[in-house]
Parts: structure tokens; C-alpha cells; sequence
């Protein structure tokens, strides 16, 4: 004991204070840290916000000054990841259900929950603020357990049906001489009348499906969905079917399966096609218009699509047919705000959505660019002009899909060494549809060798007049 009290002793000595002064020094040192925190101003500020619905984002501003973006509305209540674009002027604090949670700037917020966040600004980061303002903010949202299993929010198998046409459509499909009953358009009924196939009770063209909303892309036909596979019936009867919807946006592959009980037309960009072939996938691009003729050919019904490529341009909105819905959309990866069955898009770059009719996911994506291809013409002047006589055009741009070269406005052969005299038009092609052009002029320039024998041919052409001549005079005087 006496060791320790001796020690202390020595400590105290050595720092030149008394244990009692040692302690008034720690007091005073915790009192003005005491002090410096009391001297915080905290200041609440409500965020005003803005919608950019071209870009399906919100600009929130906090402190009047300090700005930030956000995928989702303050207060929003939805399905998908939230992602903030944050200054570093702007600190978080995030709670999960009532709990504080990490959070990192920049990463996703992902898992279902009610989230509080807590964004900060000091006062010396402002205009006019004070050194020891701090300027607070709250910014909430709930992301709730995606509703993938019923995403119309309908629990109930009969409640989009009254009971009129329940039994409007009982008594359809009870008549087997109103519609075919397999792709094939053979029907086989027993001898009580019923058309279903016992072997085979899950086959969809035995299943009536959920009807789908009306839409004029679907003129003189219902469509119900049966698994993954939109089941249409025309009025007169005809049934086939489709891997989308009628009115659908896709940029994926078309499958259509069509019993041969009706004669088809297919309009593409409204031209009709004399020569398609029906059950084979459709993936070049165009709008399309099925006309189903099965009975009444001054009125048949309508099936119409649009296939989009992987690259696109020139729209400034994507959309699924009513009855179907985007449940999350993404722009280079981060989420987006999807409005039900429609996006806006804003700038370039890569966009992808899964859209759901009833619990049927279609997956869609592609790259927006309106950007027009770049290349290069060597050899001309600033007036468009090749004095040499030769151009040598370099294509730029990495989706180029295609050019063009006409020569004295008629189209001339596809290359990209050029050497003969005239007037030129190139116009180069991208994948998405966009399109440069331009026009230059080569201009042929004799060299020194050639002039020399211009003017040689002149003499000797010279010449031989000359000796004519002469040669006839003496030939006169004899």
C-alpha cells in the first residue's frame, strides 16, 4: 500500500501538480468540452422537392442551399431499391424499423422496411451560415415485400368478374362449337359434351385464364392469361395464342401459335406482308398488326405489337398495355421511379424492367442512344474538296452498322477508298437508327507526266495536219 501511495506521489511530482489539482484539471477540461457542445445550433429544415419526371428522379433541396436526388418522394411507400445522390456537404444518419443501421453514400437501400434518415448540414458549408449552425433534415420512405405472387393486389379469383359475365363466359366455354379447343383447331368432345382433355388437364387452352383489360391494339378479340402465355379468342370464335400481350413493347422474340382454322394477314409499319411465315419467332423490328379472318373478312379482328431492338433511339417513354405493370425499372443499373405501367426516360444509356401481367414476368431492356455515328473523311480541304484524288473515309464510332456512298447522287459501291472524280454523298448508319452524313468533292488533277504527253499528242496531232496539208499542195501542182 504504502508502494502505491509513494508512486503516486512520484507521478504527481513529475508532472509538477497535486492529485487534487490533477483532478480540477479534469474537470475543467470536461466542462469546456461541455460547453463547446452546447454552443451547437441545431437548426430543423424542412426538404423541398421537386419532381424530373423525364428522368424518373426527385430533386430534393435542403437548408434552401444544399441539393440532392432521389429514385423515390419523400414519404413514398413502394417496391423497390431507394438510391440518393448525395454532396459530401451532406452527412446521413439512417435508422431501419426504429434501429440505427450502416450506411455507406452511394449504396442501395434494399431490404424491406420503414427508413428514417437523418441528413445533416454544417453551417460553414452555406452562404450565410453560422460557424456553428447545423442545419437537419428527414427524409423517409417503406419498402415493402415486393407483391410478386398478386401483383394487381387482388386476392380474390372472382372479384374482376360480375356474376353476368361469369356466366356469360360459362356458357361460352361450355360450347365447343363457339371456339377450337387446342392450337391445332381440332376439338374432341365425349359423348357428354365436354371438351377438356383427361389426359392432359393442365394443357392452358382447357383454362379460360384472367381476363385482361380492352385495348384497341386488340380489336374483335378478349385476351386472358393462362401461365405464361397470353390465350386470345376472337368473337367469332378463333383461339391462339402469344408469348406477350397485345399493345407490348418488346425487344424480345415473338411467338405466335396459330391454328390453321382462320386466314391470317400481317401488316409490318403498315404495309401488309405477302409472304410471312406465322409460327415462325418474329425479331426484326417494326410495328405489327395481325388480322385474324375468320369469317368476316370486310372486319377482322386485330392483334398489334411493336419488337424494338437492343438499340434504340428517338422515345421518350416506355410502356406496357394496361393490365400489366413495371415493377422495378433501372437506368444503368440503379433504380428508377416507374409510374404502374409507363417510365420516362431521359438521358443515354442502358435501361432494363420487369414487367408483370398478372404473375407473368417479362423481362425488357435496351440501350436509348440518339448520339449520330462518328467517322472521319481524309483527304479533303476545308471547302470539300480532294485535290489529290483520293479520300479514305474512317468509321469511328464501335456500333456502326451500316454506310452508304453515292457518287453524282446515284448510289455507287460500298468501299471507303475513293479515287474517282466526281461529287459524294456518305451516309453512315448506327445501330440504334441514327445516322451522319456528308458530301465532298474529289477533283482529278493530271500529273507533270501526263500533261507532257498531252502536249506531245497535241504536236504530233499537229504535225500530221500540217504534213496533210502540205502533202495535198503538192499533189495539186502536179
Amino acid at each position: 500500500m504504502l508502494k502505491k501511495i509513494l508512486a503516486a506521489a512520484l507521478a504527481c511530482a513529475v508532472l509538477g501538480t497535486t492529485p487534487l489539482s490533477a483532478a480540477a484539471a479534469s474537470s475543467d477540461n470536461s466542462s469546456a468540452q461541455s460547453e463547446e457542445n452546447s454552443s451547437i445550433n441545431y437548426i430543423h429544415s424542412e426538404i423541398a422537392e421537386r419532381s424530373i419526371p423525364s428522368y424518373g428522379l426527385y430533386e430534393e433541396i435542403i437548408a434552401n442551399q444544399v441539393v440532392f436526388y432521389s429514385n423515390v418522394k419523400n414519404g413514398d411507400i413502394i417496391e423497390y431499391a431507394v438510391s440518393l445522390d448525395l454532396p459530401e456537404t451532406i452527412s446521413v444518419s439512417a435508422e431501419k424499423d426504429g434501429k440505427k443501421v450502416n450506411y455507406t453514400p452511394g449504396e442501395l437501400f434494399e431490404a424491406p422496411g420503414r427508413y428514417t434518415l437523418t441528413l445533416t448540414v454544417e453551417g460553414k458549408d452555406l452562404l450565410g451560415g453560422g460557424e456553428n449552425d447545423v442545419y437537419y433534415g428527414l427524409f423517409r420512405f417503406w419498402i415493402m415485400e415486393s407483391s410478386e405472387s398478386d401483383p394487381d393486389g387482388d386476392n380474390s379469383d372472382d372479384s374482376d368478374y360480375s356474376d353476368d359475365e361469369s356466366s356469360d363466359y360459362s356458357d361460352e366455354s361450355s360450347d365447343s362449337s363457339d371456339f377450337s379447343s387446342d392450337i391445332d383447331g381440332d376439338s374432341s368432345s365425349d359423348e357428354s359434351g365436354n371438351t377438356d382433355d383427361p389426359q392432359n388437364p393442365d394443357d392452358p387452352a382447357s383454362e379460360t385464364g384472367k381476363l385482361l383489360p380492352e385495348t384497341d391494339k386488340a380489336a374483335g378479340l378478349s385476351q386472358y392469361l393462362v401461365g405464361k402465355k397470353i390465350r386470345a379468342v376472337t368473337d367469332r370464335g378463333t383461339e391462339f395464342f402469344c408469348n406477350i400481350p397485345a399493345g407490348m413493347t418488346t425487344t424480345n422474340v415473338v411467338q405466335l401459335e396459330l391454328p390453321d382454322t382462320a386466314e391470317y394477314k400481317m401488316l409490318i409499319n403498315g404495309e401488309e406482308s405477302a409472304n410471312f411465315e406465322f409460327n415462325k419467332s418474329i425479331s426484326a423490328r417494326g410495328e405489327y398488326k395481325l388480322l385474324i379472318i375468320d369469317g368476316d373478312s370486310e372486319n377482322p379482328s386485330e392483334f398489334s405489337f411493336t419488337v424494338i431492338g437492343k438499340n434504340i433511339n428517338k422515345i421518350t417513354q416506355f410502356s406496357v398495355p394496361n393490365g400489366c405493370r413495371i415493377a422495378e425499372a433501372k437506368f444503368n443499373k440503379t433504380a428508377i421511379r416507374a409510374n404502374g405501367n409507363t417510365v420516362d426516360l431521359g438521358e443515354d444509356g442502358t435501361y432494363s424492367f420487369d414487367v408483370y401481367c398478372g404473375e407473368y414476368l417479362m423481362e425488357e431492356s435496351f440501350t436509348l442512344d440518339n448520339t449520330p455515328p462518328e467517322f472521319i473523311v481524309n483527304g479533303i480541304d476545308e471547302n470539300g474538296k480532294a485535290q489529290d484524288g483520293k479520300v479514305f473515309i474512317e468509321l469511328v464510332s464501335d456500333d456502326i452498322e451500316d454506310y452508304a456512298v453515292y457518287l453524282n447522287t446515284k448510289p455507287y459501291k460500298k468501299t471507303l477508298e475513293l479515287t474517282e472524280a466526281g461529287k459524294y454523298g456518305i451516309i453512315v448508319y448506327d445501330k440504334a437508327g441514327n445516322s451522319s452524313k456528308t458530301e465532298f468533292e474529289i477533283i482529278y488533277h493530271m500529273n507533270s507526266m501526263a500533261i507532257i504527253a498531252v502536249i506531245l499528242a497535241g504536236a504530233l496531232v499537229a504535225a500530221g495536219i500540217v504534213f496533210f496539208i502540205i502533202t495535198r499542195k503538192k499533189f495539186s501542182i502536179r
